[in-house]
């Protein structure tokens, strides 16, 4: 089990808590009401695990609206245990975090389009930013199409350079793949990639069929490409080995390394790409960026980066990366993030604002 329940109505809610003691379903009930209330456009804000008749979590896409303090306050919960998390879903389909902020921001940039008062200043002036960018004004339609949650699938390849693919583009020109808000004027298509909180990701690939668990537990890496990945980052193969194999208790001091900076821009700009423009929701903010090949050219430019073995404990099943560029601080890891058998699965890039 997991917090795999997403109650989407009270009679439902409530149909499955019947057998939580009587002071958990009256929280359970409050917290529901009151976030339906406050947030009506958002058809799941909690989930549940059953077994855990104390607990709820609340969904991301609130967590720049409200805190855990207000709404047990305003709602008058009394003991239930609450945190923001987006359950066992995974990211996909009404549960993506961006699930609330994407028809708003839509909603709020028609009501623009036809001369209605946009209330939320921040939207507003974000949305003034893409007619100043794009000059929706002298379009005679605006067509707005909410796609989010598709979710592209853009693996690594490894020749010449690693990359990442873009099934939906040519080269770094990658709007279509990442779009979660699509705008159709008279002579153009904008691509909107909506982003909330502090640290969001750029991207995450599998990297099982070239980190294998057989080559890790011989302490072997002999895939080709896997041995690439791992010397792209100038990463130690043994100690990678232990950190996977569960023998290394290392530190939490990084290791300070160069890296192949004309190979690291291409794995960068692959990953960042261009030809889109970030809608990032922060505490208090909206910043609109457009991803051009300017932009681009300045956030891919790293030269050095920090390894951390275990991660930032040393001790954990996972290594990793910090990088920097002149307007971002990128944090990668390689770790198992399907909780499988701790061998690695993926390899995320996060980032946040310096």
């Amino acid at each position: 089990m997991a917090y795999d329940f997403f109650p989407k109505t009270e009679e439902e809610l409530q149909k499955k808590i019947r057998n939580h003691p009587p002071q958990a379903q009256g929280d359970l009930y409050l917290l529901y009401t009151y976030l339906k209330e406050k947030f009506p456009t958002l058809e799941t804000p909690i989930n549940l695990d059953l077994r855990k008749k104390n607990s709820a979590n609340i969904s991301r896409s609130l967590q720049e609206d409200i805190s855990i303090s207000k709404i047990k306050r305003e709602a008058k919960i009394s003991s239930l245990s609450m945190k923001f998390g987006n359950g066992s879903s995974g990211n996909r389909g009404v549960n993506n975090r961006g699930n609330l902020f994407e028809p708003q921001f839509a909603d709020a940039l028609l009501k623009w389009w036809k001369g209605e008062s946009v209330t939320d200043s921040k939207m507003l002036k974000a949305i003034l930013d893409l007619d100043k960018t794009y000059e929706l004004r002298k379009s005679s339609k605006l067509v707005i199409d909410v796609v989010g949650g598709e979710n592209t699938r853009r693996p690594l390849v490894y020749t010449p350079y690693i990359t990442l693919t873009n099934p939906k583009g040519s080269g770094d020109d990658v709007g279509k793949s990442v779009t979660d808000i699509t705008l159709k004027t008279d002579t153009q298509e904008i691509y909107l990639s909506l982003k909330m909180g502090t640290t969001v990701t750029f991207f995450n690939v599998g990297v099982r069929t070239v980190l294998t668990p057989d080559e890790i537990k011989a302490y072997n890496i002999t895939n080709a490409d896997g041995i690439k990945l791992l010397n792209l980052f100038n990463i130690d193969h043994k100690i990678f080995c232990d950190v996977f194999n569960g023998k290394h208790r290392g530190s939490s001091i990084p290791v300070n390394t160069r890296v192949d900076v004309e190979a690291m821009r291409r794995l960068m700009r692959s990953g960042i790409g261009k030809g889109y423009h970030i809608i990032h929701k922060l505490s208090g903010k909206i910043l609109s960026k457009q991803m051009d090949e300017a932009a681009l050219r300045i956030v891919s430019s790293v030269t050095t980066a920090k390894i951390y073995y275990g991660g930032k404990t040393g001790q954990g099943k996972r290594v990793d990366i910090e990088m920097e560029s002149p307007t971002y601080i990128f944090k990668l890891n390689i770790r198992d993030t399907q909780g499988k058998d701790g061998y690695p699965t993926r390899l995320m890039c996060d980032f946040s604002y310096k």
